[in-house]
């Protein structure tokens, strides 16, 4: 098993240096050009302070601004060991890693948890000529880690982070949890898109069908069909996602709990007898019903066995908000990506920056821990910046319905990965074997494969390759 050994970053001043003597990182580039003494790569390695672990529930990204500054100030002062004036942050790439291992074998047991953040850059040390003055043109990123832009009145805007989105979801005040014949959260069947993103906030995820709707979804559980900018169907099992692609999307707050309520008495978990008193149910199959004008409230119901002595009870599970006429079973329909070479990328050795087409971007989950992605297939996530840059891929066992192993590892080959772990530690030898998991940096570039165990013939069952 190879070992490895992380740089661990400090953000102690070296008794030499005071924090004023260090070279500042520009906001904004020099009006007379500078010259450049040195470009620096550099990856920082930290591991996240259980302190701050405790006192918030969040991932390991939440703490990225704090780790940003500690590595600015690692490079502020090669900076100034290379005698430069001042720096300019060419690039920031900043990757969380959250990994517990707890695995038994015939000799001993095995324990990791690893929490860490990456912070990666590439950084110009320069030197100022006689005018030091500052221009109105941005730098790629400033002093705080942030990424800046301005319009054609040279007013400077910073822009916000790839996890602002995600913040205005779950800031967002969602409305009363209302379930009716003919609306869900106050939105109601006819109404228009502009409505449902005005209440309900940023969504999740959106899908493209092949019926010419769309799919707007907000958390892992609550899907609004909308056709010709109207909202045609409302409910909690759309049957398009399985449950490890609805896992891809974050957790919400707002929409994922089972707070709901019909007619101001009837929640999830209610018993099918106390739901008939209060509701007008009909039995359609598997299923009941509620009418309304012109829409009907469909209540699914399961079986549990709370008593041994006793038979099944049946509780509320689920609704949806569907026409009174039967609806057009649902089908992704996919992109084209012909234009960017996957299979190249997962090479390590590409060159060429791919950018997403507007028409690539239909089927999005834009909701998730580490930025927007967009859905290429049903094993497929593409990760991309706000210019549209794609910056990650991720390959992993199949998001919608069922798929063998076969037809997985058919996806695998198509992209001209192996399958199993040995296969994959020889095609990239530099790799840290991690038990389950290998990962492997270059440059700017992380590549992270779990495996089903931590033989040596373990299945691939995710890649996922940042740059």
């Amino acid at each position: 098993m190879k070992s490895s050994l992380f740089l661990i970053g400090c953000a102690m001043l070296s008794p030499a240096i005071n924090a004023n003597d260090l070279p500042p990182i520009l906001d904004f580039y020099p009006l007379c050009s500078p010259h450049t003494i040195n470009t620096a790569n550099d990856k920082i390695v930290y591991d996240i302070d259980p302190d701050l672990l405790e006192s918030s529930s969040d991932g390991v990204l939440s703490h990225r601004d704090a780790y940003i500054q500690q590595a600015f100030v690692e490079i502020q002062r090669k900076a100034a060991a290379a005698g430069a004036d001042a720096i300019i942050i060419d690039r920031l790439s900043v990757g969380g890693i959250e990994r517990s291992i707890d695995l038994q074998d015939d000799s001993s047991r095995v324990k990791s948890n690893t929490k860490q953040i990456h912070v990666i850059t590439t950084a110009q040390y320069v030197t100022f000529c006689d005018d030091t003055q500052l221009s109105k043109d941005p730098t790629p990123y400033n002093s705080e880690g942030k990424s800046v832009s301005y319009t054609q009145t040279t007013v400077q805007l910073t822009m916000p982070n790839e996890g602002n989105v995600l913040k205005q979801a779950q800031k967002h005040q969602a409305p009363d949890a209302l379930i009716t014949t003919d609306s869900a959260y106050g939105i109601h069947i006819g109404d228009s898109v502009d409505v449902l993103q005005q209440a309900l906030g940023p969504h999740s995820i959106q899908l493209q069908l092949d019926n010419g709707a769309t799919v707007y979804g907000y958390g892992r559980s609550l899907w609004f069909v909308v056709k010709d900018n109207r909202i045609e169907m409302i409910t909690q099992d759309l049957g398009l996602l399985n449950g490890h692609g609805q896992n891809q999307i974050a957790l919400s707050e707002n929409y994922d709990g089972d707070n709901w309520v019909i007619a101001n008495q009837v929640r999830q978990g209610d018993g099918l007898a106390s739901v008939k008193a209060h509701l007008a149910l009909k039995k359609q199959g598997d299923v009941y019903s509620v009418a309304g004008k012109n829409s009907r409230l469909i209540l699914t119901f399961e079986d549990y066995n709370e008593s041994l002595d006793n038979a099944a009870v049946s509780r509320l599970n689920s609704f949806a908000i569907m026409p009174l006429t039967v609806t057009d079973d649902h089908h992704v329909k996919f992109g084209n990506f012909d234009n960017i070479d996957i299979a190249t990328l997962l090479t390590l050795a590409f060159k060429q920056a791919y950018t997403l087409q507007p028409q690539q971007l239909i089927n999005q989950i834009q909701l998730t821990d580490n930025g927007p992605k967009v859905l290429v297939n049903s094993n497929v996530l593409l990760g991309f910046d706000r210019q549209g840059v794609v910056n990650s891929i991720k390959i992993t066992e199949s998001m919608f319905g069922t798929q063998t192993m076969s037809e997985f590892n058919a996806v695998l080959a198509s992209y001209h990965l192996p399958t199993i772990k040995s296969q994959l530690l020889e095609r990239y030898p530099n790799a840290e074997d991690n038990f389950d998991n290998i990962m492997l940096t270059k440059g700017t570039v992380m590549l992270s494969i779990n495996f089903d165990s931590y033989d040596d013939d373990a299945q691939l069952i995710d890649l996922t390759l940042r740059f």
